[in-house]
């Protein structure tokens, strides 16, 4: 974590503002005191133990009528303690990846002093994120100064306020030091919702379904067209000329609507915000308050999903017809180079800084990919066989036609499956590493095992 995140030196937080929580306007001020004491207070009271101010951007008048909100920080033992509440895996002297343990910090890479700079910033709030959607409801039957919201012990304090519409919203704050520095190394420089009927258990369950639903709409809508000039028009130069639209015309279209479009909305509406505050400041510089509130106006970052689609109907053009039109290959290309700068510039401009997540794999959508790759040579070898070339071989035998290229589909799709059952999806050397990790995590459960017995028996020793 930088220490020059925003401004907060200089008019601002005594501390590193990492994420900010806004409160609706009408909240009752017993409520307020209620929730900071929470997240202020030591765990063993059962609090957070976390740092927070308000932002204060006037006098009191200027105050009233405006949302209550509040920086979140920490201090740097209390962030080391909470990596490893959350079991974050950082690197080991020896190169492999562990869970952080404070007793044993010294023994990570980079660990220097009182571990200022140990962790990067998506960590921090990551953590504080963690911190405060574990804050559980203890005594209290209802939310102070809210008779009617009932509070249930072990439930989670954050989403009761935020259902009931008390907690607006939080979220975590740019750097915006970083984000130059990013902007510089990356855009600068560019050189070329659940259904109520379907109750799933489990959030993972309910994503499987989610993209399993929008996969087959989103194959049927963007390829039965072009698998309908394919086989039943048999017009390979129109399915090319098809094809070259979607990849150009389209994609352009999709990169302005996505990145450029939303920031230049985002730019009319900072521009208001600036005016706001300078009318009610005056003279006065705070950029801390200006960044809160413009972030807040944000739009919010709702997740991967949309990228990995868009990825999957890319894959799914070039390799379902890449026999027939070659250069999509080469399209696509340039649109991932295009679309790793502006998803870059969306991120950090478009919309507010999402809390990382961590995650072994991508999921679902392996399989999906894996899929569409089965599906892949089944539709080139049908195509192959449709040309005319190969329609030459075999000028009277259309049954040998059809029985050879089946043989051949059938041999690649063997193929295929050969070498993904050949080539692992964990490489040898990280299976040692994990094998030696687990290793070593069941010998320190013996000793402490041990350990216990050894003290329960000195403590209660047996009758002889």
């Amino acid at each position: 974590m930088q220490n020059n995140l925003s401004d907060y030196d200089n008019g601002g937080p005594l501390f590193a503002p990492l994420v900010v929580l806004e409160l609706a306007q009408n909240t009752e001020a017993e409520t307020i005191t209620w929730l900071l004491n929470r997240i202020t207070d030591k765990q063993q009271n059962g609090g957070a133990e976390l740092l927070v101010e308000q932002v204060l951007g006037g006098g009191q008048e200027e105050q009233k009528g405006k949302p209550n909100i509040f920086l979140v920080g920490s201090t740097w033992p209390r962030l080391l303690a909470g990596a490893e509440e959350v079991g974050l895996f950082k690197e080991f002297n020896d190169g492999t990846m562990r869970g952080f343990t404070f007793s044993n910090r010294e023994s990570f890479k980079d660990f220097q002093g009182d571990g200022d700079g140990f962790l990067n910033i998506a960590e921090c709030q990551y953590i504080i994120k963690y911190e405060l959607d574990t804050l559980r409801a203890k005594s209290e039957a209802h939310v102070p100064g809210y008779p009617k919201v009932k509070l249930y012990p072990g439930k989670s304090v954050i989403r009761r306020l935020q259902s009931k519409g008390i907690l607006v919203q939080y979220f975590p704050l740019h750097d915006k030091e970083e984000l130059k520095r990013l902007s510089f190394s990356w855009y600068r420089n560019i050189k070329l919702s659940a259904q109520p009927l379907e109750n799933h258990r489990l959030e993972s369950s309910f994503q499987n379904h989610l993209v399993l639903k929008v996969l087959v709409f989103n194959f049927v809508n963007c390829f039965a067209s072009l698998f309908y000039i394919a086989f039943v028009m048999q017009d390979m130069m129109l399915l090319r000329h098809s094809l070259a639209t979607l990849l150009i015309t389209s994609q352009i279209l999709n990169q302005v609507m996505e990145a450029f479009l939303p920031y230049w909305l985002q730019r009319r509406r900072n521009k208001k915000v600036h005016k706001k505050v300078r009318r009610i400041l005056g003279d006065k510089e705070l950029p801390l308050v200006v960044q809160v509130q413009l972030e807040s106006d944000m739009n919010t970052y709702l997740g991967t999903f949309d990228d990995y689609l868009e990825q999957f109907l890319l894959f799914g053009y070039v390799s379902l017809f890449s026999c027939v039109y070659p250069l999509a290959a080469l399209l696509v290309i340039l649109n991932n180079m295009t679309e790793v700068y502006s998803d870059a510039f969306k991120m950090c401009h478009v919309y507010k800084r999402p809390f990382s997540e961590p995650a072994s794999d991508i999921g679902v959508w392996q399989l999906a990919f894996e899929t569409m790759s089965a599906i892949a040579v089944v539709t080139n070898c049908a195509l192959i066989g449709l040309s005319p070339q190969v329609k030459a071989y075999f000028p009277e035998a259309d049954t040998q036609l059809i029985l050879t290229v089946v043989a051949i589909e059938h041999v690649l799709l063997a193929f295929k499956f050969i070498l993904a059952f050949i080539i692992p999806d964990v490489p040898k050397h990280i299976q040692i590493k994990l094998a030696k990790l687990e290793f070593e995590s069941l010998e320190a459960l013996k000793k402490k095992v041990s350990t216990f017995y050894a003290c329960t028996n000195s403590v209660y020793p047996a009758n002889g």
